[in-house]
């Protein structure tokens, strides 16, 4: 109206879109009528990106959140998805995150930036599956003591050959693997004897070894001085990947620079000493 006021809307009235008010204010102004100015304003403001606005800004909104999400997502695994050093476990205990990260954590302070990348990173791919022997005691357990608990055998296969692609493929070079998880790998003499890693083996290392080939990890210096590093069961085993004979399909020169790095830190691993006037065992005062 000309004093500027809306008339009030009559609730069965139709709903006027911007466009049909601007064409309504072209034909009033045609026919030498008075336009009137609150409408002839909202058809002016309504222009394609605040009509587009009005109706889709949630939808705008939660789709920037998303993107803002799954960017932050890809930026982070980019910058970790070449490793220097890639670790894996493998047997029935749970990991916890916390404890992955702060295990790596400890092991970037030992490895060195073997890629270039210009920073220092480390994997541990843990890896909860039963072996058939495994999951026959675990059964029994519980039957005895009565607990209620199973296993999703489905599951458990699919995880078993998460582990056969990841350690046969040479994916993940240094192994912790409980007995019956590391005794599948040995016996197709798939990690390296203690003798091709050091030549002379150090005593301590000797002392811990329960084959040629591997260590068990509880009794070497680096669990037994980071607490950190006391997330395996205690019988778990840390042993070398050989050099898989498929990555002469898949690239030897990549494969064999990977393999020295990894090795690089396996060594620094086993090599690994107590600082000076550190005394194990000691009583706090």
């Amino acid at each position: 109206m000309a004093d500027g006021t809306r008339p009030e809307r009559d609730p069965g009235e139709e709903y006027e879109s911007n466009a049909a008010r601007r064409i309504r204010a072209q034909a009033q102004e045609a026919a030498g009528e008075e336009i009137d100015a609150i409408h002839e304003g909202e058809a002016a403001a309504g222009s394609r990106l605040a009509n587009f606005w009005y109706h889709h800004k949630w939808k705008v909104i939660i789709g920037a959140f998303f993107a803002f999400v799954i960017l932050i997502g890809v930026t982070q695994y980019a910058s970790r998805s070449n490793p220097d050093a890639t670790l894996i476990y493998a047997g029935p205990r749970y990991i916890t995150p916390t404890g992955n990260r702060a295990f790596c954590s400890i092991l970037e302070g030992m490895a060195g930036d073997f890629n270039g990348d210009g920073k220092t990173y480390v994997q541990l791919n843990d890896v909860v599956y039963y072996t058939d022997t495994q999951l026959a005691e675990f059964e029994a357990y519980c039957e005895e003591n009565n607990l209620d608990m199973t296993v999703d055998r489905l599951a458990n296969a699919r995880t078993s050959e998460r582990f056969t692609y990841q350690v046969m493929g040479g994916e993940a070079p240094i192994c912790i693997l409980s007995p019956a998880q590391y005794d599948l790998v040995a016996s197709s003499g798939g990690f390296m004897k203690l003798t091709d890693v050091f030549g002379e083996v150090p005593e301590d290392v000797a002392a811990a070894a329960v084959d040629e080939c591997g260590v068990r990890f509880a009794d070497t210096k680096l669990c037994r001085f980071y607490d950190a590093a006391q997330i395996f069961p205690d019988d778990a085993i840390l042993a070398m990947r050989t050099l898989p004979t498929l990555s002469a399909l898949t690239g030897k020169r990549r494969a064999e620079a990977i393999h020295e790095q990894n090795l690089t830190l396996f060594r620094a691993m086993l090599a690994f000493d107590f600082p000076e006037g550190f005394v194990e065992n000691a009583e706090e005062p």
